[in-house]
Parts: C-alpha cells; structure tokens; sequence
C-alpha cells in the first residue's frame, strides 16, 4: 500500500523564484525532506554538512555516527539534563507525598517551563505539544506552557545580525532600510524581526535561527534514540501494541531536522498557497504570507509581514468563527490537495487586523508539512462513514488500508474490542463527549489487547488535529471536530465520481438491508449545504438534521447541480419506489371505502352496496375488481409500510405540510394545501417554476419515467 512513506517528498529550489516566474513546484519529482536544491543541479549534494562534519540534511545513520565520536559532548549533555531534571523531579515528588500537588501547581508549571527553556529547542517543542491541550492540563500548567508558544527567552539581537550577514553574504542595513533593534517575537527554533526590504519598501518579517540549534537537537535527537530503544522493548514484551517507535521518532526527528531549513519552510508555503489556489474546497478566509526567496536561506527567512493576533485571546464567538475557517482550510489540505499544515499551534495562527485580509486567519510557519496520498485520503473519509455507522468489518478493512492493523489480522478478536471501545463515542453510546485526546487514550488501551499500529506520519496528523481542536476547545468547551467536519467530508464524497464515493454515499443513506433511510437522506442534503445540527450525539451523528437547515428552493438546486450526480440516480429509484407505494396505499384505501360513497336514506340509512361486476383486462379476460385491485396494487409488506411513514414524515418535514393531508389525503386537504400553500410549499412551487426549464430537470423526469411506465406496463400485463 502506497502511504506517506518518506514523509515530506519535498523538492528544494535554490535559485530565486524572482528569476523564474512561471516555475511550479508541482512539475518537480519529489524526495524526502530534502528542499535546498534543484534536483538537476550540479551542484546538489544531499550529503552536505556544516563547518563541524554535522550534516545538514537529515540521515538518521551518519547523524549517529557524527554523535558517537564525541562521547564527551553526550556526556555533557547528559550531566546537563539531570542537572535541570532531577531537582524539579525531587519537588514534584514531595508535593505529590505530602498532598500538596494542587497547591503547587502553578509554582511547578513555571518551573517546568523554564526548565524546557533551559535545555533547548528540542524540549520546547515537546513542552509545545503538550501546551495545545485545555481538555488534558489544569488552567494552572496551561497558563505557563502557552509562553512556550511565542514568548521564548530571546538571543541577543547582535548574535541574529551576524546570522543575517553570514547568510546574506551582505551588511543588513545594505539588505533592510529598517530592522527593529530587538525581536518582535520569539520561537523554539528562530526569533523575527520586523524590517523594511531597501529594494522595494516593503514590510517584512525576518526570521532568524536560533545560534547553535542544529547541533543541540541532533545531539538530543541521538540520545533520545537511545532512550526509546528501550522503552519499545517493554511495551512489546508486555502489549500486543506493534507501534514502530524508533520510526516515530524518525518521524519526529526528521519534520524537527527540516524545520531548521527555513528555505524549505518558504517553498512549502509557497506550494501550499498554488495547491489551495487550484482547490474548488480551498477557503476565501485564510491567508499565506509570501516569501521573499531572494533574501532568504538555510538559516534567514524573509516573508511578507502581517499584523494580527493570536486565536487564543479572542472572545469565543471570533474564534468559533476562524476556527471554522481553519478546520476548512485543514480539511482541503488534508483530503483534498494532500498537502497539510503540520504544526497549527496557537502562535501560527493569527486573525489579521490590518489591511486587505483584515478579519481572516493567517498561516504561519510552514516548517513542518506532509503529505497524504490518494488512497489514504480516502480511507480515512471510509473509516468516519464506517464508524458512525458501526460498520466494525469495514472499518478494519479502512485501517488495514491505513496502515493501523495488519493484512489478515484476526477480526474475531478485533471487532469486540473496538466496539467496546469505539461504542461510547457513537450516537446512542453512552455520555461519553468526543474529543481527540480521549480518543485517542482509549484506543491506546486497546492495544494491550489487539496488534494495532501507529503509522509514522499518523503522529503528525494527530499532532495537527490535536491542535486545532485544543484551540477550538478554548472558544466552546462543547467542541466536536469531527462532527462539525461532516458538512465537509460530504462535499467531498458527493463530488468524488467514482466507486468508491458511490458505495461510500449507500453506506451513508442505506440501511444493511438496502433500504433508504429518510432522515439520513435529509441530515445529508442539509450537510451539502453546509448546515449541521448544533447538538450531536456522539462522534458523527449521520441522523441529525439541523433545526435551522437548509430551504426546500435550496436543497432541490443543489439535486439538480453537478455535484449531485451521484446521488440523483439513488433518489431517482426511490421517487420512483416512493410513488409506487403511495399509489398502492391510496388506491387499495379508496377500494376499501366504496362501500361508505353509498347513498343514506332518511329512516333507513345506508343502502347495500351491490356486487361490483366483474372488469375484462387484455390477457387475463374478466376479473372480480378486487383481484385487479390486488393485481395493480398489492398490499404493503409491514416493511413497505415502515419505510412510507418514514418517507411521509421527511416530506412533512421539507414542506411543512400537517401529517393528516399526507397520511389521509382527501380532496379537500390537497386543495388546502394549494389554496393556502406552507411557506416551504411555496419555495418548492418557486424552485419547480425555476428549475423547470433546466437539462438537469428534465433529465430526472425523463429517468422517473423510464422507470415507472415499465412498472405499469408490467403490472397491467
């Protein structure tokens, strides 16, 4: 199965866009993470190393071959760790023996973060991870861990400027007309600076690394190889958990080793900002800023300056707002483009507040990106379909796809394990409120019992969600990703014209026995068109329909738009199926009555009614009429019966009508309606008079007619 594989597969250009202005990131092959040169540049050497033998670009072997020749240095750093670790460990513990773990919160937060300051970027960005999560952490040790975001201890401005003029080959005040005398922001590997570009006046934002960086991850990164050698030892000597742990951190390791390429950074944003401008998903909201290639390298990033805030310190409503906008935005990269934001902490996050985007949300910092391949964007669409509906063979054959479980695994064993602990997410499963991080807690669990498996490029997409829900957690505690995701995922469905987004549409709006369901159907249309119900039960609830949906003059354009082309030949069958039991009910029900249309007398009442007699029908000569009211309408099976009620109650629903006029449909209901039409009737009246005239509209008549006058024909045969 074809998967993420090498993780990045980005090609590096060196030499400056402004030279090559119809160059397209698309056109280049891709290798892994490696993004500094052109590929037919004589020049390219992915070997490359800095002045000490450290290599530059990420090899996992000669990293450790560069680390195993200064024994000393590991030593040191060593000492250094538990010089900085152990006291704080000490405290810790006291607190927790003496009972006054709470009470010190906050006292050990702030420790804990200087600490991870203390000891470098590799421990900020873990201290990174953990500070996106408000459902996991006390307030307290939130608090502390967001200045890990953006209010990192600064390096002195003297150091960045020799930094730049190493880089640049040039004076910064030759390159910058302005650059402000400290920075304006701090980050785990880089402080920017605000600047004014000499050449063209524009504002910037110059972002500089950090002196020493490289040496002090892949220092870190080799002893922490050291470290999870042993720990996946005992997790499979005492688990059934088959997770790759040493390619996690590889995982890790590398996306870390690359974001110190700040030129990769650029052309990631760069290809980012052409793969959402060729997107018919891409959000108008979100903004990129532009690179300046020509002022930028390994170690010096030039991009186009914003002014904005971060999504943290609005008022709930702003961000609930933005953070619809970002979910968008991370779903085209996800499953559309397959090209995906890896790192949407807080601080890469802002609303802007000045200029032309104002109000929108920006992305910065593209260091750290994968990508996704066709068939995995697929499947993880199938596995949320799956899910919700408690298809448990079909999502073992999406996570078989995905790389979680093994080709033949034993689905006797699996299946109860997942129910028991996929259950209390679904609707009707229990109080259990879905959130990423409990998710993905329980089915660690899960893996004392089952070989489940965690993909190397799965950490980073889950780093990713992890993040832009512990945003989103922040403006509504109530927040359910995935659920306000649906909308999306059916967009995508709808407009995938091929098998696989055909069965996954039944799988969506059929019941196994290979009846529609009509509140699905609704809770569907309804999600095309961007609404979803406000309240969900459960992971994805596929039977919500909003109270405040869409309009009936909506939902029939949107039938008749190309967008649901697949769908029109499933509805097409069931209009067909719905009219047919209707006209049986109605004409069985009005055989049933005739004896009621004789006429009363006075003092003697009704009269009997006489033997109707006996009707010829071509083929068969005369019949009794009720054996030709059995012929062309045969009484409904309970199951019909179930489903027509189902069906009368989504009409009444799309069209407001009262369940009486539907269920006992006199003459004098039907012209009720017509005479005093429901506002959504006369939407449907308007929709009808629009649409009338259009190829789609008279393509789906034509289809109903294929398909009822054969019926007919066969019935009177």
């Amino acid at each position: 199965m074809t998967n993420l594989g090498d993780f990045q597969r980005l090609t590096d250009v060196s030499r400056d866009f402004s030279e090559e202005p119809d160059f397209n990131l698309r056109d280049v092959k891709s290798v892994s993470y490696v993004s500094r040169r052109r590929l037919d540049d004589a020049d390219f050497d992915v070997e490359e190393v800095d002045s000490d033998g450290l290599p530059l670009v990420y090899n996992e072997e000669r990293i450790s071959q560069f680390w195993r020749q200064r024994p000393g240095e590991l030593a040191a750093r060593w000492t250094r760790f538990g010089g900085i670790a152990a006291p704080w460990l000490i405290k810790l513990a006291n607190a927790a023996i003496r009972g006054n773990l709470e009470a010190q919160q906050g006292q050990l937060a702030r420790e804990a973060v200087d600490n991870l300051q203390r000891l470098g970027p590799t421990f900020v960005k873990l201290g990174q991870i953990l500070s996106i999560r408000p459902d996991v952490l006390p307030p307290a040790v939130m608090k502390e861990l967001a200045r890990l975001q953006d209010n990192l201890a600064t390096f002195p401005s003297s150091e960045a400027r020799q930094v730049i003029e190493q880089e640049l080959g040039r004076p910064v005040d030759e390159v910058f007309a302005e650059f402000s005398a400290e920075p304006v922001a701090a980050a785990s590997l880089a402080q920017v600076f605000r600047a004014r570009l000499r050449a063209t006046g524009e504002l910037v934002a110059v972002k500089v690394q950090r002196p020493g960086a490289l040496s002090t991850i892949s220092k870190d990164l080799y002893v922490m190889r050291r470290g999870i050698g042993v720990y996946e030892r005992l997790v499979k000597r005492f688990t059934a958990q088959t997770t790759d742990y040493q390619q996690l951190l590889s995982t890790f390791a590398e996306g870390l080793y690359t974001e110190m390429d700040f030129r990769n950074e650029a052309l990631n944003g760069i290809r980012m900002q052409q793969l959402l401008d060729e997107s018919e998903f891409a959000s108008a909201d979100i903004v990129i800023p532009r690179p300046f290639m020509e002022y930028s390298t390994r170690r010096v990033l030039t991009m186009e300056w914003v002014t904005g805030v971060k999504l943290t310190t609005l008022q709930p409503e702003e961000i609930r707002v933005l953070v619809k906008a970002g979910q968008e935005s991370f779903l085209t990269q996800l499953l559309d483009i397959g090209f995906f934001h890896g790192d949407p902490h807080p601080g890469n996050l802002l609303k802007v507040t000045e200029g032309p985007n104002a109000g929108k949300l920006a992305l910065l910092d593209f260091g750290l990106v994968a990508e996704v391949p066709p068939a995995d964007r697929e499947a993880m669409i199938s596995a949320t379909i799956h899910l919700a509906n408690r298809d448990w063979d079909g999502l073992i054959d999406d996570f078989v796809a995905l790389g979680f479980l093994p080709f033949g695994c034993d689905r006797g064993l699996i299946i109860p394990v997942m129910e028991k602990v996929l259950s209390p997410y679904l609707r009707g499963g229990g109080a259990k409120a879905f959130n990423f991080t409990a998710l993905s807690q329980d089915l660690l669990s899960a893996t004392l019992n089952i070989p489940f498996s965690v993909p190397p490029y799965m950490s980073l997409l889950a780093r990713s969600v992890a993040s832009l829900e512990g945003i989103a957690l922040v403006g509504d505690p109530g927040y359910q990703m995935v659920a306000q995701a649906y909308p999306y995922v059916v967009r995508k469905v709808m407009r995938n014209s091929n098998n696989g987004a055909t069965r996954l549409l039944r799988d969506i709006v059929y019941d196994p026995y290979g009846n529609i369901k009509p509140t699905r159907l609704s809770a569907l249309l309804n999600a095309a068109l961007g609404y979803v119900a406000e309240e969900v039960d459960g992971f994805v609830d596929l039977d919500a329909v909003p109270d405040d949906g869409a309009s009936v003059q909506d939902i029939i354009a949107f039938l008749l738009s190309p967008e649901a082309r697949d769908l029109r030949p499933m509805l097409v069958r069931e209009v067909v199926n719905g009219l047919d039991l209707f006209a049986r009910a109605r004409t069985r029900r009005a055989y049933a009555s005739l004896p009621t249309l004789a006429p009363r007398l006075p003092f003697v009442g009704s009269l009997p009614t006489p033997p109707l007699p006996p009707m010829f029908v071509p083929g068969r000569g005369l019949m009794k009429v009720e054996d030709v009211v059995q012929l062309l309408a045969p009484a409904l099976s309970q199951q019909e019966e179930i489903y027509l009620q189902s069906l009368t109650e989504v009409v009444e629903s799309l069209l407001g009508l009262d369940k009486a006029a539907l269920s006992e449909p006199s003459l004098a209901s039907m012209f009720a309606v017509l005479l005093n039409p429901s506002a959504q009737v006369q939407e449907l009246q308007q929709a009808l008079r629009t649409l009338s005239g259009s190829r789609a509209s008279a393509q789906v008549l034509e289809d109903i007619t294929e398909q009822v006058v054969p019926e007919v024909v066969y019935a009177s045969s």
